[in-house]
């Protein structure tokens, strides 16, 4: 399934399953399927958009060399990720000051996408969380988010964590890169990882030719350099 719902705040609303559009914009929006609206102030945010990004090399033997069992790995070691966000990071505000209290409970869906926004192949996951939790007291309210913000290094290492016992498991040898746990599978080459990454520097050499320096900048010169005959939709 491409999108689904999940977290236990999830469960306790009877969101399961695939995430269809309208329950999806009635509870960014704070509505509960009963009807009820949750923290409905002016600005309201609707939530907070957690990426998970496979390494290159897994995108590659999962989409390339066709090993899709890497996909159901990495919605694995995503939803062990999201389980120990949800038990340890989830908080509403209690009392007239607003102590922030712990919560134990999401409400999330995973969307899963297979290309990066330039369209090299790269296995990701957003866990768009909506706004809303649940306090002992079984009162829903807004997401105290303070702790998803701070620990977003923490979350990555963890799912990074997850990801590599899953590959192991199938079989693949890892060999760790850089901070927050980030690895490549054994084996594949930095030719091969630079093949699949090659709209990647047709943009950055498109940009500097146009003297763009931002990442905002660059978006557009993805859109632009984009091959007429690719017409995808994510």
């Amino acid at each position: 399934e491409m999108s689904v719902w999940a977290g236990s705040g999830s469960e306790d609303l009877g969101l399961s399953g695939g995430v269809g559009k309208d329950s999806f914009e009635a509870i960014l929006n704070g509505i509960l399927p009963s009807g009820e609206g949750v923290a409905q102030v002016e600005n309201r945010r609707a939530g907070y958009d957690l990426t998970f990004s496979m390494p290159k090399s897994a995108s590659v033997l999962a989409y390339v060399a066709g090993d899709k069992r890497i996909l159901n790995a990495n919605q694995a070691a995503v939803q062990k990720a999201m389980d120990w966000v949800e038990k340890n990071l989830a908080e509403g505000r209690k009392g007239a000051d607003g102590t922030p209290v712990r919560t134990g409970n999401l409400v999330y869906a995973l969307f899963q996408h297979d290309t990066s926004r330039a369209l090299d192949p790269q296995a990701h996951i957003h866990a768009v969380v909506a706004n809303l939790t649940r306090l002992p007291d079984g009162k829903w309210q807004a997401l105290h988010a303070d702790k998803l913000w701070s620990n977003n290094s923490v979350i990555g290492s963890i799912y990074h964590a997850f990801l590599r016992e899953e590959m192991e498991k199938l079989g693949y040898q890892v060999e760790l890169r850089g901070k927050h746990g980030t690895f490549e599978i054994a084996g594949v080459s930095k030719a091969v990882l630079d093949a699949f990454s090659q709209r990647r520097e047709a943009i950055l050499e498109k940009a500097a030719e146009l003297g763009i320096t931002s990442a905002k900048g660059r978006d557009g010169v993805t859109t632009n350099t984009r091959d007429p005959k690719l017409n995808v939709e994510d």
